[in-house]
This record gives C-alpha cells, structure tokens and sequence, in this order.
C-alpha cells in the first residue's frame, strides 16, 4: 500500500518519548492466495506508540532503544472484474529495537528490527476472513540528517516485511 503521513513526538523525559500519527491510504494490491488481484481504495490509517532510550551513545557506542507501536488501518478494496467493494481492516502490535549512531551532530544512521502481528480482517467473495501478514518481522536501515530545526530521514527494509520510508522533519 502507497501511504502519506503525519507524525509528533513528545518527550516526556530524558527516556521516554510519546509518539503518535495519523495517515492516508493513497492505493494499492492485495492479493489472496489463488485469487485476482484486487485494488485498494483511498482510506485511513492512525498509530501510537511509547519509545525508551535504553542506552546512550558515544563514539563507536550506539545509542540504543526499544518501542511498542499499535495502529490500525482501513480502507475499501474493489475486485478488478466485478468492480465490487468490500471493506479492509488491519490492526498490528509491533515491537522495535534500533541502535543508531550520531556523527558530527548531523548525521544519524541506525539499524533497526522490529517484530510484529495483528489480524486483518477483510470481506472476500460474500465471506468475512481473518487473516494476517505474510511476514512478522522487519529488519531496516536508515538515516537521518539534521539541518538546524529541519531533518530529513530515509529508511529502507529489505528483509521481511518491504518497505521504504522517506520524510521530513520539523523540531522545536
């Protein structure tokens, strides 16, 4: 699926961190096992989580941390032949670590992995299903580049559930 979002973040303290989003399906696919492929509407999307800085980092030593994320997802699904809709629901539990690096006060590169599942409910063919994601688990790289109150950041996930990752960031 092709999605827009908008996240913050709220430090609570020197450990803990608030995180919460809000996001648009644009499109996508899902295909059943055996079955035409089927094209994903506009929908919605809405995640929140809790972040612990573990470890603090120096030189060569990561900074490492640990989060729980919940969020769900909705939109309608339309069958390429029929052109009949039926409707989409996923919920996730995904639990991350990262350890992440800070050169020159800049630059942030991290490696993360994260753990994950939740039922997707979906109507097929006149039949509630409950299924799930092909893959739990998802291992990234990324990077983050600050320039004064702005930052960039990029991350790509090639083993287990695919993904890439690009933003913009803003910070007070």
């Amino acid at each position: 699926m092709n999605t827009a979002s908008l996240s913050a973040a709220w430090r609570l303290n020197d450990n803990w961190s608030l995180r919460g989003g809000l996001g648009l399906i644009r499109d996508g696919k899902l295909t059943p096992t055996g079955q035409t492929t089927q094209h994903v509407q506009p929908g919605g999307l809405l995640g929140v989580g809790i972040e612990y800085l573990w470890q603090r980092g120096e030189g060569y030593k990561p900074y490492i941390d640990f989060s729980i994320f919940m969020s769900a997802s909705s939109a309608r699904v339309e069958h390429p032949t029929t052109r009949g809709t039926t409707s989409y629901f996923s919920s996730d539990l995904r639990l991350g670590g990262r350890a992440s690096w800070i050169i020159k006060d800049s630059l942030f590169p991290y490696l993360t992995a994260r753990v994950f599942g939740g039922p997707v409910s979906w109507e097929l063919e006149g039949t509630d299903v409950i299924g799930t994601d092909i893959h739990h688990y998802q291992i990234a790289l990324g990077t983050a580049i600050q320039l004064g109150q702005t930052g960039l950041f990029a991350e790509w996930a090639g083993l287990g559930e695919k993904a890439l990752s690009i933003g913009v960031s803003y910070t007070r």
